[in-house]
């Protein structure tokens, strides 16, 4: 008797789950998820083809690229450079991170410097989600920058969290996308969550940099 109450229990929670799935599908394919998903994932392949690439090419017309870079770099203390990654991905993200992972290669323990630099890329969306929120109390700030952000507005009240999780794993502005989620109340919780989608970018980038220098 339990044991077939059981049977009827998890064909339930199957019945639900598949119901589900089918809901956000059709949501997803009505909202335009999936060819933003597909062509942001050919633009991530041509990103990561592009940077290899690139680095091969360096490092055959400048046999010495990783003691050039290692150079250039040590002209900065590492507390500069960290400041100067934490401003970047807090404002807009002007800079690449890739570069800022090249430069964590140098280091006797090159992946505590990557975690250290996941920690603050994520941590710097959260202060731009902050910077959204105080924004949005300042009426003509707001009106100014809902204009400057439309996009990331628009496809953040459409699509929610699945943006979110877009711009921490794609070559997409990580930054903005999180002010944007301020301006419009997203879910602190829920951007908190998804947001460690970030520590598998950097982490994900870091192996195939460090693989190619």
């Amino acid at each position: 008797m339990n044991k077939e109450r059981e049977r009827q229990l998890k064909l339930k929670k199957k019945r639900k789950l598949k119901k589900k799935v089918n809901t956000y599908h059709h949501l997803y394919k009505r909202k335009g998820v999936y060819p933003f998903l597909v062509k942001n994932s050919i633009k991530l392949v041509i990103f990561i083809a592009l940077i290899v690439i690139g680095l091969l090419i360096l490092q055959d017309q400048m046999p010495d690229l990783e003691y050039t870079f290692q150079l250039f770099t040590s002209k900065f203390k590492p507390i500069t450079i960290l400041a100067v990654f934490f401003l970047s991905e807090t404002f807009l993200g002007l800079i690449p991170p890739d570069f800022f992972l090249v430069w964590a290669k140098q280091f006797s323990s090159p992946y505590s410097m990557i975690a250290l630099l996941a920690v603050l890329s994520y941590t710097g969306g959260v202060v731009s989600y902050f910077i959204g929120v105080f924004i949005g109390n300042i009426p003509k700030v707001h009106s100014w920058m809902q204009k400057r952000f439309l996009e990331h507005i628009d496809k953040i009240k459409k699509w929610g969290g699945v943006l979110i999780v877009f711009s921490a794993l794609f070559p997409l502005p990580y930054s903005p996308v999180c002010m944007a989620a301020g301006m419009v109340r997203f879910p602190f919780a829920t951007l908190l969550l998804l947001g460690l989608f970030r520590f598998a970018r950097i982490f994900g980038y870091a192996f195939i940099l460090f693989k190619v220098t």
